[in-house]
């Protein structure tokens, strides 16, 4: 974690029109993850008392941020996935107006990705872009900017991995604008947190749970 605040923070020092606001959100690890001080980076702590899923944690990030005067809001993984050298990019395609969501998009390179995690990636990505009407190359990854008015008008359901595909389909029917941004594909062999089967399932149980409040009008 120390590693990844301290190459935000040399980020923020090639940045002159935003503060970078860290906000790293504890779901519930045990023993908790140390907090840092990062001299010229400004990082507040949450914890949850108890693991509730990646998507619990991405909201509680998301509702903190609500409080405050923020836009945009980004979010990525922890493990180091995610090089920070990529936030000015993901900023700069925000100011041309264009895109109200931007995602990171790797390479399905099987050298790098494991190989269920292609095929789970392009299938779910698949799945997605045929409900929302438009092609999505990379709907997994984790390494995202959302407008606040995005962040206003969608209020995910979901607890665990799939808040992330949730946000896409609502996004994408409520007509907001994805663009992407080409990013490096990196796995570092942390252990995953992905188990294939339920979460397959529980991925099929919440497209048929947005496809029915689309078709009763409730999205």
């Amino acid at each position: 974690m120390k590693e990844l605040l301290n190459q935000i923070r040399g980020i923020q020092g090639k940045l002159f029109s935003y503060n970078l606001g860290v906000v790293i959100v504890d779901d519930g690890s045990n023993p908790p993850i140390a907090k840092q001080n990062i001299p010229g980076l400004s990082i507040e702590w949450i914890r949850h008392s108890q693991n509730r899923g990646k998507g619990a944690a991405l909201k509680t990030g998301f509702n903190h941020f609500l409080t405050q005067d923020v836009d945009p809001i980004m979010t990525m993984d922890g493990d180091l996935q995610h090089p920070p050298e990529f936030i000015p990019e993901f900023l700069r395609k925000y100011e041309t107006g264009e895109f109200d969501v931007i995602i990171g998009s790797r390479k399905k390179n099987p050298k790098v990705m494991p190989l269920h995690r292609i095929i789970s990636n392009t299938l779910t990505s698949l799945i997605i872009s045929l409900l929302i009407g438009r092609f999505l190359h990379d709907s997994q990854c984790g390494f995202r900017l959302y407008s606040r008015e995005v962040m206003e008008s969608i209020q995910p359901d979901e607890n665990r991995f799939h808040l992330e595909s949730e946000m896409l389909v609502r996004c994408g029917w409520k007509n907001f604008r994805i663009g992407h941004i080409p990013i490096p594909t990196i796995y570092n062999q942390a252990p995953s947190a992905i188990r294939n089967v339920s979460d397959t399932l529980n991925f099929i149980t919440l497209i048929f749970k947005l496809v029915k409040e689309r078709m009763i009008g409730n999205v």
